[in-house]
């Protein structure tokens, strides 16, 4: 009877073991096929600290280019409005404008039952993620596919204009800058040029 039990024993733990060496098998294959695909799905293009969004990828870009650019073209028309004269913008943002690429996400599931020597079955589950970020050729090199653009949202516009001390010139110049950047009359401030 000792003698059975012992071979009982024995045979479970010669059970337990190769349950548990396919099992880390499995968990070392899995730790390296994730190490491999998740070096193809990292973001090259971070800038400032984003690592966050780039992991979910977001790709955040530096806007300052077509500020300038949309601040000339509003002096530009702000200063066309009669009695406005000479006319500065300044436009603040509350983020960057951002860029999301298409995302090619792959999942898998593995489930092992273990066996202890009690008899007892325990089910260990484990769920692999991985995110690569969809690439086009491009004749500059390989670039991320974008699906979508998020302009940054307007914080607020300040005008400085020749003809602001006009209470009229002042409302038309705000009304102006509302139209075309869709802002409320809260994030407008007009202000009188100092004339040397």
């Amino acid at each position: 009877m000792a003698q059975q039990n012992a071979i009982k024993h024995i045979i479970g733990k010669i059970r337990n073991i190769k349950t548990t060496e396919i099992f880390v098998g499995l968990l070392v294959v899995a730790v390296i096929l994730s190490l491999y695909t998740s070096s193809f799905g990292k973001t090259s293009y971070t800038e400032g600290g984003r690592d966050e969004e780039n992991r979910k990828g977001i790709q955040w870009v530096n806007h300052e280019t077509n500020r300038d650019q949309l601040e000339e073209k509003l002096q530009e028309k702000l200063s066309s409005i009669k009695g406005a004269g000479k006319v500065e913008v300044m436009i603040t943002y509350k983020s960057s404008k951002e860029i999301i690429p298409a995302v090619n996400t792959t999942e898998s599931q593995t489930t092992t039952e273990e066996q202890d020597t009690s008899g007892g079955v325990r089910t260990v589950s484990q769920r692999d993620v991985n995110s690569q970020t969809v690439t086009m050729n491009d004749p500059g090199g390989t670039k991320p596919l974008v699906i979508k653009e998020v302009e940054p949202e307007i914080k607020g516009v300040i005008v400085i204009a020749e003809g602001a001390k006009d209470i009229r010139i002042k409302m038309d110049l705000m009304r102006a800058v509302q139209t075309a950047l869709g802002v409320s009359a809260g994030q407008v401030e007009v202000f009188e040029m100092e004339i040397n």
